[in-house]
């Protein structure tokens, strides 16, 4: 028989990864919460029910039903960010939608610095406002949480860019070569690593495109531009 070869560019593939992401959750999510439904009813009976006594059962069993909501809140999150085919276009004002995502990442240690002016898309909304959020979260990461964060709009040629800028650890070669790639993360073993590949998806739908640029110990611009009215 003879062997077929298949040469798909990154892009392709990144596709095809993330066709396999989007079907293993939608498969295992079902079992998975059924079973950390189980977990969970015991936790509540050991700990309400039955009321067991002593430091240290107690604190196991806070422990598991920390676990099993943790647990609970990774396949949720896993089904949002592969749940990317559904877009629903709409007339929409990004200034509001990036407004919006600065409000929803908001944290004592980070300032944000922004300079936006109302610009009219047609996008999805809700997923939009997903990009940008995942966008400063990584800004937010890089920078340990505090520090400022830049978001600039710029409107030419009917196209509109924001910029958002930080002054974070930044990422080498290797890393911003595969920072897209589904699955692909530098953070601890509790991160996904879905949010750039999901962002890409929801903009790349939405007729856009997303540009990095970044310097280690020098920080990271990510530029997402989106044609306007």
């Amino acid at each position: 028989m003879e062997n077929k070869v298949y040469n798909l560019t990154k892009k392709e593939l990144n596709t095809e990864k993330n066709k396999v992401i989007a079907r293993f959750a939608s498969i295992a999510s079902h079992d998975l919460k059924n079973s950390l439904g189980g977990l969970s009813n015991i936790s509540y009976y050991f700990s309400k029910v039955f009321k067991i006594e002593g430091e240290v059962p107690n604190k196991m069993l806070e422990l598991l039903s920390s676990e099993v909501k943790h647990l609970n809140q990774l396949i949720t999150d896993l089904l949002d960010k592969t749940r990317v085919k559904q877009i629903t276009k709409t007339e929409c004002d990004l200034k509001q939608i990036i407004e919006q995502a600065i409000e929803n990442s908001k944290t004592d240690k980070i300032t944000f610095k922004t300079n936006l002016t109302s610009a009219n898309i047609y996008a999805d909304k809700d997923k939009m406002v997903l990009v940008f959020f995942n966008i400063i979260k990584n800004a937010k990461d890089a920078m340990e949480n505090s520090g400022a964060v830049d978001v600039n709009m710029a409107i030419s040629d009917n196209k509109v860019t924001v910029t958002v800028k930080d002054n974070g650890i930044g990422m080498d070669e290797q890393t911003l070569e595969n920072c897209f790639d589904p699955m692909f993360s530098t953070k601890t073993a509790k991160a996904m690593g879905m949010g750039l590949s999901v962002a890409l998806q929801i903009v790349e739908a939405c007729d856009g495109t997303i540009n990095i640029e970044s310097r280690k110990n020098e920080g990271t611009s990510v530029a997402v531009t989106l044609p306007c009215k």
